[in-house]
């Protein structure tokens, strides 16, 4: 950790010399910074960065051996460097990477449930890509699909695909993305798979939210009712969603309304609620909700309900996935 540590603080040290030379956010210098490093040479527009700072960047980049070092301590380096710009530019709460226990929980749900052949994956509200990029890497280490993906991502927020282009070439992924508002036409495939980890909120555009079964009646609507609706729309028959949702909607009055209309829409296959002590309070509980599309040849079984209790006690993990095993076995096998 100490070597990790003092390659951190040499990395943050070149990011802090950008920003204030190009009087850029921390996010945009930890892009151009890493670009840099890949292509190996600092990039100037219009005489920014000068020549001395140009000079001082060199020196910092040079002492970082950047080549020598494991794409697996780049790629630490860089999750650690983008949940230091979340806080740095004040970003959202729903720009924050997910925990990466909840990537290892949806992998474990997509070995068992997606058939093993090509997919088309989206994530609608990318951030980062930390959600998408780290299931993708389960899967291919598990050999799932002969690792044959074709991913697309969407955020309306350049910055955040800006460190997730830089998270999926650290990746070796290779991912079309769009600069979009989600809710609206999206401009690729319908994928036959959705992951994602859905921004909580109001929606802003009631306009558009007009168009949405899930609208309120009465002011802003819910953002991820109309986003869990929008991917509705857009999946595959008898495609599958992972998603990580407010547990709020899918019990008591904030599922009311909702639940009886997504259970006419889809087979609702999960709900894996997470641990409480991973929120800050009970208002921010979330819990990982899978469905699938309808589809031809396609029924209903029995919906996998469990709550884990911690993210930190490896045995959770293990109980979940045979409990898994036992509900496939009994319900979809």
């Amino acid at each position: 950790m100490y070597k990790i540590e003092n390659i951190f603080n040499s990395f943050l040290d070149c990011v802090q010399c950008l920003q204030k030379a190009l009087n850029v956010s921390f996010g945009d210098a930890l892009t151009e910074t890493f670009d840099n490093l890949e292509n190996g040479q600092i990039k100037v527009e219009l005489g920014a960065p000068d020549k001395e700072t140009v000079k001082q960047l060199s020196q910092k980049y040079a002492k970082l051996n950047y080549d020598k070092l494991s794409n697996n301590t780049k790629l630490q380096i860089f999750t650690y460097l983008t949940l230091k710009a979340v806080t740095e530019d004040d970003l959202d709460a729903n720009q924050m990477p997910t925990p990466p226990a909840i990537s290892t929980i949806i992998a474990m749900f997509v070995q068992k449930l997606v058939p093993k052949e090509k997919l088309v994956i989206a994530d609608p509200a990318i951030g980062t890509g930390n959600l998408l990029f780290s299931v993708i890497q389960q899967l291919k280490s598990a050999n799932h699909s002969k690792t044959n993906f074709e991913l697309y991502g969407i955020d309306n927020d350049e910055e955040m695909l800006s460190l997730a282009d830089i998270a999926a070439h650290l990746n070796n992924i290779d991912i079309e993305m769009f600069c979009q508002d989600a809710l609206t036409p999206w401009l690729f495939k319908s994928p036959n798979v959705v992951i994602s980890d859905l921004p909580v909120g109001y929606y802003p555009i009631d306009k558009n939210a007009a168009n949405f079964a899930t609208k309120s009646e009465n002011g802003h609507s819910f953002a991820h009712l109309l986003f869990i609706e929008q991917i509705i729309k857009n999946l595959q028959e008898g495609g599958f969603a992972f998603l990580v949702v407010p547990k709020a909607i899918l019990s008591g009055k904030g599922g009311s309304d909702f639940m009886p209309w997504l259970t006419e829409k889809v087979f609702l296959r999960a709900i894996v609620e997470l641990p409480d002590s991973a929120f800050q309070n009970k208002f921010n509980q979330k819990a990982i909700l899978i469905l699938q599309n309808h589809g031809k040849n396609i029924g209903n079984s029995e919906v996998f309900l469990t709550k884990l209790d911690s993210f930190k006690n490896e045995d959770d993990l293990i109980k979940l996935n045979v409990k898994l095993n036992e509900w496939y076995t009994k319900n979809i096998n």
